[in-house]
């Protein structure tokens, strides 16, 4: 049923966008998603009363380049159509099913396993799932991509000199015993306050974003208001909670440390938001 649930949405909304007809092919949109990937937006409308949007989108991955996990749409679908892609799912609770091409099943990701999609093969997934996508192959990798989302997200006619991006940390204690080498992201919890106080730098700024300029809500951390358009932002920590010393945030071709203070990450505001985890250990920032 649910590889059933999976294709009739990507139907209904190919036949939305063929509706739309040259409305459609007027509001058709393209752009840079991450270095080495392209979107093109094939069409939206809106989805009953609650003022969420049927959204799909063709998005194309070069060789080596991929796309960082962040909190998804409501709901969507991933569909294969040409190369390989590896995906593979953060620890999360919402629900995340792999519809194998052919009408060969259906079944559960792992979370924090990668899995190898054919051409065919599709996943749909819940509320803030996180999934990252990465070209496993020697060639171009094409995924039809449809969602149910918040109206104004995937808008890429959104200007550079706007200012309505957002960007989170939230902020999980890892247990006291554990360090980078031993680090098991699934026995970190969501800590109570933030562990560390940041500031967010970028050419795109007129001056550093501290703390003072963020709003705070339990262990998350956000900036608002930032620029749109695709840039990196650098992120230092300026000072620990007391009992902790060291952070470490996931690793990819969007996300480097720097030095041992400050990681840079590439900053996506065609979604107007973006949103890290950083697992914070226990230690002495003042030790040698």
């Amino acid at each position: 049923m649910r590889r059933r649930l999976s294709f009739i949405l990507l139907l209904v909304l190919a036949l939305n966008s063929a509706l739309l007809g040259e409305r459609a092919c007027a509001d058709q949109q393209s752009g840079e998603l991450y270095p080495g990937v392209s979107v093109e937006a094939l069409g939206r409308v809106p989805a009953g009363a609650t003022g969420d949007e049927l959204v799909m989108l063709r998005i194309k991955i070069e060789p080596g380049a991929s796309i960082p996990a962040s909190d998804g749409p409501r709901a969507s679908v991933i569909l294969l159509e040409e190369g390989r892609v590896g995906i593979s799912l953060q620890p999360t609770e919402a629900e995340v099913n792999l519809t194998l091409a052919g009408g060969n099943g259906t079944v559960p990701l792992t979370p924090g396993a990668e899995t190898i999609l054919a051409p065919g093969d599709a996943v749909s997934s819940g509320e803030r799932a996180r999934l990252a996508l990465r070209n496993a192959g020697d060639g171009e990798a094409i995924l039809l991509f449809s969602a149910v989302a918040r109206a104004g997200e995937f808008d890429f006619a959104t200007s550079s000199q706007d200012a309505s991006g957002t960007f989170s940390v939230e902020t999980f204690a890892c247990p006291e015993e554990m360090s980078l080498v031993t680090l098991e992201t699934e026995a970190c919890e969501p800590a109570a306050e933030p562990l560390v106080q940041g500031s967010l730098t970028s050419e795109e700024f007129d001056a550093p974003l501290g703390a003072d300029e963020a709003t705070v809500s339990g262990a998350t951390t956000t900036w608002e208001g930032l620029p749109s358009g695709t840039y990196f932002v650098d992120l230092t920590a300026e000072a620990f909670a007391p009992g902790y010393g060291d952070y470490f945030i996931p690793s990819s071709n969007q996300v480097t440390r720097r030095d041992e203070r400050t990681t840079r990450i590439y900053f996506d505001a065609i979604q107007s938001r973006g949103s890290i985890n950083a697992y914070v250990f226990a230690g002495d920032p003042t030790a040698p």
